[in-house]
């Protein structure tokens, strides 16, 4: 008697990232060490969430203590620490930015943003970016490009006009069919591409001219990253709305959806709406960032640090350095991936981008300037 072989078992968790060649065990600040006890400079903050390093004491500690006080009640009950982190962070956000809506990452913050704008205008009609990336969920992916992403789920995703960064005669194609225009002020994962004033202050005036909301993803050019609070308000430019997540709480999942009176005051009880969103050791961090940023002064040290970074790295295989505060594009020579592995088997994390030839850095915003040091050494080696 035969009996068939047995199914080779499956993988407990599904393998659908490309992974470092080691097990992280810890991280305190701007270093990580692996399972082998070594240490790395992390110059990419796991996707930039690590704001201010990891395991930051403040963080820690607020969440330890919220966790044993509340850990979680949903929106039903009101909440002191979620009214707390609502009004710290509008009051760091600033301009007209006067209410939140949280959520748990920068795709549902992207989702219910475009949400609001589609349900209050009535249209169905999205502008977004060449390039431009905004999350997975379906209408976030929508406004995502790139064919690989988006091809497995079509037609169900959104109509988008899309838009050339920086092309300021494609502004024109925004019209009154469009709901809502989305765009990265600084794209990151298209290769560190910056948005110039001009064009910004052009969607914001064709956004005027339609009728359209103009929303800024900023779940990672806001929380400070880039030297200032938000890249909103920037060029003497005000969004609609602003996304934020990644670096909001610290590494704990958080988003919010920030925004002017002209959307809070059309919404009403029901149309939105998150289980965990809001929940009590989120807005613990989230107000622990907050106030560490404040204390620090780390702003200014954003600011300080993208300087740094501007001026020491443009060597070895770098022939540009784009970007700003703690979000920086190396453009290489070679190809960036190839750079990437070569500064790993040195000690340092990196990111890769849309573009083959731009390393992405995101360390936190209270990084070392010996690191920056250690990182342009390690270039240099590499010429």
């Amino acid at each position: 008697m035969t009996t068939n072989p047995a199914p080779p078992a499956a993988p407990a968790l599904v393998p659908c990232y490309a992974q470092y060649p080691f097990t992280l065990v810890a991280g305190q600040g701007a270093r990580v060490r692996d399972q082998q006890g070594r240490e790395y400079w992390d110059f990419y903050g796991g996707h930039a969430v690590a704001l201010l390093g990891h395991s930051h004491p403040a963080v820690a500690e607020a969440v330890a203590r919220q966790a044993r006080t509340l850990a979680f009640y949903s929106n039903v009950a009101p909440l002191e620490v979620r009214q707390r982190a609502a009004e710290a962070l509008v009051a760091f956000a600033g301009g007209p930015l006067t209410s939140v809506f949280f959520c748990n990452s920068g795709a549902e913050a992207n989702e219910n943003a475009l949400k609001l704008a589609i349900a209050q205008s009535r249209r169905r009609r999205i502008a977004a970016l060449t390039g431009g990336f905004h999350g997975r969920t379906l209408l976030a992916l929508s406004a995502s490009d790139g064919a690989k992403l988006r091809g497995p789920y079509e037609p169900l995703l959104a109509d988008v006009v899309r838009l050339r960064p920086n092309a300021i005669d494609d502004v024109r194609r925004i019209d009154e069919s469009v709901a809502a225009v989305i765009v990265e002020p600084l794209l990151s994962m298209a290769g560190v591409i910056e948005l110039s004033g001009e064009f910004l202050r052009a969607l914001r005036q064709r956004c005027d001219e339609v009728g359209a909301r103009l929303i800024y993803d900023e779940v990672q050019t806001g929380m400070g990253r880039l030297g200032r609070p938000l890249a909103a308000g920037r060029f003497d430019v005000w969004p609609d709305m602003v996304t934020l997540a990644k670096g909001i709480a610290n590494g704990i999942p958080a988003g919010a959806v920030l925004m002017t009176p002209e959307i809070s005051e059309h919404i009403q009880l029901g149309d939105l709406g998150s289980t965990f969103g809001g929940g009590p050791v989120a807005c613990a961090a989230i107000l622990a960032v907050l106030e560490t940023i404040r204390e620090r002064d780390l702003i200014a040290n954003a600011r300080r640090l993208g300087e740094q970074m501007r001026e020491k790295l443009c060597i070895g295989p770098v022939q540009q350095v784009r970007g700003c505060g703690c979000l920086i594009g190396l453009q290489t020579r070679a190809e960036a991936r190839s750079v990437q592995q070569k500064l790993l088997e040195r000690g340092f994390l990196t990111g890769t981008s849309a573009d083959p030839h731009v390393l992405r850095l995101m360390p936190p915003i209270n990084l070392p300037t010996e690191a920056i040091d250690a990182l342009a050494e390690a270039l240099e080696a590499l010429a």
